[in-house]
């Protein structure tokens, strides 16, 4: 068989695998209760890059909620180093969200969580400079582009500026 047409069917095949794992991803919502707005933020020195840190006004100890359905994979406390308090929910499918900087959580590792159930309280832990709340979205370990109710949010481009979101997170 030809070297190239193995390379490309593989190729191919990968793209195909991609795209669907990438269709099956959960319907992520904001990770605070219905109607919060909340200000997103992304930068160029961010890192991870296609992470977003979401604050308020007096919003330390403010409710953290899932953003989608699952089991709570992970719940780490990394002091004042890094994410300090944080906590990982894997979604099925390869998907998982992370929820870091948390002053406190209220789950443990295998906790089945609904969309929009508890977590823990925004928190100003780890290496932060303020309360806020650090999420990622990832596939098989790999940072996404985040969306909230389907829609991409807004990425840094060239003006450091936050954009503000309104959480659809179980609302009636």
């Amino acid at each position: 068989m030809n070297r190239s047409f193995v390379r490309f069917a593989a190729a191919a095949l990968g793209l195909v695998l991609s795209a669907s794992a990438v269709a099956a991803a959960p319907k992520f919502q904001m990770p605070f209760p219905c109607k919060q707005v909340w200000h997103g933020n992304t930068r160029e020195d961010h890192s991870p890059k296609l992470a977003v840190d979401l604050s308020r006004a007096n919003g330390e100890g403010d409710r953290v909620v899932a953003a989608a359905k699952g089991t709570v994979s992970k719940v780490r406390n990394l002091g004042n180093r890094s994410y300090g308090k944080y906590v990982v929910v894997d979604h099925g499918g390869g998907w998982s969200t992370l929820y870091a900087h948390l002053n406190s959580y209220s789950v443990k590792v295998g906790d089945r969580l609904e969309q929009g159930q508890a977590l823990g309280a925004v928190g100003n832990t780890g290496t932060s400079f303020g309360a806020h709340l650090h999420h990622e979205q990832l596939l098989n370990g790999a940072l996404q582009k985040i969306k909230f109710d389907g829609r991409g949010i807004h990425y840094y481009d060239g003006r450091d500026r936050y954009t503000d979101y309104k959480s659809a997170n179980r609302c009636p």
